[in-house]
């Protein structure tokens, strides 16, 4: 119908807005730490951040059955664009950010995702056809990863500047830079990042729209209603089964993005900002040619076993990572990596769609997102050692992500033909 088509473009463009800012937020502040020496203490805090999130994360799957999702893209928006806000402008006040300014942000973003997520895929499974899920999660997917080209080459850009005079060699040619671009500091980011929450509230707040399949809300306490996500994993294991490790290259893109790049690339391959701008443009190139390409490589596939081949070839990538020394083959894998995480997502997402019912799908989310959570706290906890931060023996932890990757993948290649035939699931309200 066309007046969900007009909430969906809406709903596309408001995350495509907010995520451009999100992204240069998300690498700013762990390169930031980077530079001063610090990865192992960001990692130390962004492992506590996550584990805290987990709980956080089992609220707000409730809160995205329970209410309105539109209203709840609204309430979010303001709340985290008002903190980034106040952030950038204490900055502003004072001349700079301390150290716990710059971890408020980066929190509130994290948290941010924690409802954002579960809450978009809700909303859109909500207002689309069945028909139509393979093509919207693949629009999501182009949407979001075009928006992370722009934001890496940015974030590269902000992060260190450019010097007047400048050479760059560009198809053979050396380009001489007539002007300066001036770093900026991490409130004038931030500062730019909630800026982008005020537009997005602006364009979610036009959204019309009219649900496809009424859902019925669940109603009672919170506990009540947490549980009968959790019973209804628990009366279908196959979906609980592979919604947890169909999620590995996620993790390990997580992990490595936040934990362990910064240190790869100022430790392992000593280059500069340039180089970490330049790996999220080359993933996010692979994710946004996953989202065009996808449904029509695999279009002949089963999912689950398309799902499989990408996490074979994402979980080699880091092995391929941990055992060379070279930007090139490093962004090289960061294009493997885009295409593969990007590919498994829209996969899994769609699966999701088709087997989970919408009234409880905030909920089961949720709770894959905790799974999630713990596996990542896991890994950061573990990275932040002085085996993996000391020189160059962050190559282990890629080495480690690798390994995981590739078990998850022969977790559900021996679980292929129950994952492939699950049972029915109508309903789950009240189960």
């Amino acid at each position: 119908m066309e007046e969900n088509r007009r909430a969906l473009r809406f709903l596309f463009t408001a995350n495509a807005i907010s995520g451009f800012a999100q992204g240069i937020s998300m690498l700013a502040v762990p390169w930031y730490f980077a530079r001063q020496g610090a990865s192992g203490t960001f990692n130390l805090v962004y492992a506590l951040v996550t584990f805290v999130s987990l709980f956080w994360g089992m609220y707000a799957g409730a809160l995205v059955d329970r209410f309105d999702r539109k209203r709840v893209f609204l309430v979010t928006n303001i709340v985290e664009g008002a903190i980034l806000l106040g952030v950038a402008a204490y900055g502003f006040w004072h001349g700079s950010l301390p150290m716990a300014g710059i971890l408020l942000a980066f929190t509130t973003t994290v948290f941010g995702y924690g409802i954002h997520y579960p809450n978009l895929y809700a909303f859109a499974q909500e207002i689309s056809r069945p028909e139509d899920y393979g093509r919207i999660t693949s629009t999501i997917e182009i949407v979001g990863q075009a928006t992370s080209v722009v934001s890496g080459a940015l974030a590269a850009l902000l992060l260190e500047g450019l010097p007047l005079g400048g050479q760059y060699q560009l198809l053979g040619t050396t380009l001489t830079l007539p002007f300066a671009v001036r770093a900026w500091p991490m409130h004038q980011i931030f500062l730019l990042d909630g800026l982008t929450y005020v537009v997005a509230v602006v364009l979610i707040a036009g959204i019309r729209h009219t649900p496809v399949l009424a859902a019925q809300v669940e109603l009672g306490t919170l506990w009540k209603r947490l549980r009968t996500g959790i019973t209804y994993l628990r009366e279908h294991r196959t979906i609980w089964l592979f919604g947890l490790f169909s999620f590995s290259v996620f993790v390990g893109l997580l992990v490595e993005l936040n934990a362990l790049m910064p240190m790869y690339i100022h430790n392992h391959l000593q280059a500069g900002a340039g180089a970490f701008g330049a790996a999220e443009v080359t993933y996010a190139l692979g994710a946004l040619s996953a989202g065009l390409f996808v449904q029509r490589v695999f279009l002949r596939q089963p999912p689950v076993r398309s799902i499989i081949v990408l996490m074979l070839v994402a979980g080699l990538g880091f092995g391929g990572a941990a055992a060379t020394r070279s930007v090139g083959l490093f962004l090289a894998f960061h294009l493997v990596l885009g295409f593969t995480n990007a590919g498994t997502r829209i996969l899994r997402v769609s699966y999701l769609f088709a087997h989970v019912p919408n009234e409880v799908s905030g909920r089961v989310n949720s709770i894959f997102n905790v799974a999630n959570v713990l596996l990542r706290t896991g890994f950061i906890l573990l990275f932040t050692l002085p085996l993996f931060t000391r020189g160059t023996n962050v190559v282990w932890g890629y080495a480690a992500l690798g390994a995981f990757i590739v078990a998850s993948a022969l977790v559900l290649a021996a679980r292929y033909q129950e994952l492939a035939n699950p049972v029915p699931t109508p309903t789950a309200t009240g189960a």
